[in-house]
């Protein structure tokens, strides 16, 4: 990766499960972080063919002050039976950067999960650590990513979360209107297309 660079202020890292049960979730979460006018970052907004994963996964972590990581699929899976380790894993990584690197010592990072304390049956080696249930909860979510980011980056103006909510809701009922205007399809939108999507959104209709 050569020479690590300051991270930039405003780019968060989304390490959260891109299974389709945690859409709602997921596509709030972004929301979110973009309505307080930060960056969402995760490994979906790249596609290159040539770069290996973890690679890439380190340098979006790298370039990002903010990490978002949600452990709520950290379960066995029905058809392998076998534990699902990506989020934690990458969770991991961020944490390792965070403390490895001097220019990296500001990072700061929300853990969420479906239930405060499930992470002790499997990662006790988080204890001590505040970690924020939202329950499968995407009105949860949406608090707690906004309390986390308002806390940690100094924000002083930003809405609540109430109003937050609200607000994304509008932006959902507005959806279908703007994929269709757009020729695309709700459900096959990527990451990168969805983010602008909503970018746009909040500055001409919120």
């Amino acid at each position: 990766m050569g020479k690590r660079r300051a991270a930039a202020p405003s780019a968060v890292f989304i390490n959260c499960p891109f299974d389709p049960s945690y859409r709602k979730i997921f596509d709030a979460i972004v929301f979110t972080v973009c309505a307080l006018g930060f960056e969402p970052q995760c490994a979906l907004g790249r596609d290159d063919g040539s770069e290996e994963r973890l690679t890439k996964i380190l340098e979006l972590i790298d370039r990002c002050s903010f990490g978002i990581h949600d452990l709520s699929f950290m379960k066995l899976d029905p058809g392998t039976r076998l534990p699902r380790h990506n989020m934690p894993f990458e969770l991991g990584l961020f944490l390792g950067i965070k403390f490895a690197a001097n220019n990296q010592a500001k990072k700061s990072c929300l853990i969420l999960d479906r239930d405060q304390w499930r992470y002790r049956k499997s990662l006790s080696d988080l204890s001590g650590r505040d970690i924020r249930a939202h329950g499968g909860s995407r009105k949860r979510a949406i608090a707690a990513v906004r309390n986390w980011l308002v806390t940690e980056s100094n924000l002083e103006d930003a809405p609540g979360a109430a109003f937050l909510e609200r607000q994304y809701m509008r932006f959902r009922r507005r959806q279908p209107e703007l994929c269709a205007n757009a020729n695309r399809d709700i459900t096959e939108l990527q990451f990168g297309e969805y983010r602008s999507m909503v970018v746009a959104w909040l500055k001409l209709d919120a």
